[in-house]
């Protein structure tokens, strides 16, 4: 039962380290970065999964998401079989 704990804990930590992050990379106001904070570290599991949640994707991202399906859509269009290995 101890190692299901451990890996429990490590996943959280995991969780809430990337989450502190991702708010200090966001560049939110003073005001808000303090917020969303200040909910992770009273609520280290919950704050991040409301923190998740509620994050909305940046420009950058939305565009690097748009090329990444482009990108997919052409290279399924450029092969000559399907995967089931014949002609369609």
């Amino acid at each position: 039962m101890g190692l299901l704990w451990w890996t429990v804990a490590i996943a959280v930590a995991i969780v809430w380290v990337g989450t502190i992050v991702d708010i200090f990379r966001r560049h939110y106001s003073g005001r808000t970065t303090a917020g969303w904070i200040l909910v992770v570290l009273i609520l280290p599991f919950i704050g991040s999964a409301i923190y998740w949640a509620r994050r909305a994707p940046t420009r950058d991202e939305v565009e690097q998401q748009r090329l990444a399906e482009v990108a997919m859509h052409d290279s399924a269009a450029r092969r000559p079989f399907d995967s089931t290995g014949t002609a369609p």
